[in-house]
């Protein structure tokens, strides 16, 4: 099976333009990604994936492959089909372009998810317990049914534990995304559906046509990138030598 690593990277963003190319450490942070994605002995290729002629020139410059896509996605994981269109693999793993200290073992677990044949859509959670984080409308929240498939996705607190205690665990998604070649250049080619813009959560487009979702319990951590400030603490990770 060929597995393909895809890092989605768009120049603009609302909440930190040019976010791909901050300089981490004296290299861009879309750099730093690639670097953890090389260390997944599973991954056959990786490739950024952009719509930005800034972008694909830095890449090219730092010796990483990158693929030109449309500017029309919705999604990273609409980008990620159009690089299924150009390309072979099996199975395709998406990325996220601003987590520059990315654990490779949390690559691997999602990879390890398609071990079930029966898989086309693949992801991690992780339990959370901080108040803050799960009432945050920021933190995305999944449930599982006992096989691990996902029932739903929400940015609401679910499950509520409204009748309070014995509470029900709380679990966050972790923004890593895994599909077979099939299932995503269908997904690629369907339009977002109700509960995705609802939500703002690409998962659910797969579930409102009936599609399972495999959802992978992980204890791996990783730092995610959303405003300027976050550089400090990725840089005193690199720093300590501990990615």
């Amino acid at each position: 099976m060929k597995i393909i690593g895809v890092i989605p990277a768009r120049y603009k963003s609302s909440r930190f333009p040019g976010k791909p190319l901050a300089d981490i450490c004296g290299n861009p942070m879309i750099w730093w990604v690639y670097q953890q994605c090389l260390k997944v002995p599973e991954l056959d290729l990786v490739v950024v994936a952009t719509d930005d002629e800034r972008i694909r020139a830095v890449c090219e410059e730092l010796g990483m492959t990158v693929i030109m896509t449309s500017d029309k996605h919705p999604t990273g994981s609409d980008r990620v089909a159009e690089v299924a269109e150009k390309t072979d693999g099996d199975l395709y793993i998406n990325i996220q372009g601003d987590e520059p200290v990315i654990p490779p073992q949390m690559i691997q677990e999602v990879i390890h998810i398609f071990d079930d044949p029966t898989v086309s859509f693949g992801t991690l959670k992780t339990e959370i317990t901080d108040s803050d984080e799960i009432n945050a409308n920021s933190t995305v929240k999944v449930v599982t049914d006992q096989n691990g498939d996902a029932l739903y996705f929400s940015r609401s607190v679910i499950p509520s534990n409204s009748k309070g205690g014995p509470y029900a665990k709380v679990f966050r998604h972790v923004g890593i995304y895994a599909y077979r070649r099939d299932f995503l250049l269908w997904f690629g080619k369907t339009p977002q559906s109700e509960l995705e813009l609802g939500e703002g959560i690409e998962p659910l487009r797969a579930m409102e046509h009936g599609y399972k979702i495999r959802v992978h319990t992980t204890v791996c951590k990783s730092v995610g990138v959303d405003y300027p400030e976050h550089i400090k603490t990725v840089e005193k990770i690199i720093k300590r030598g501990t990615i």
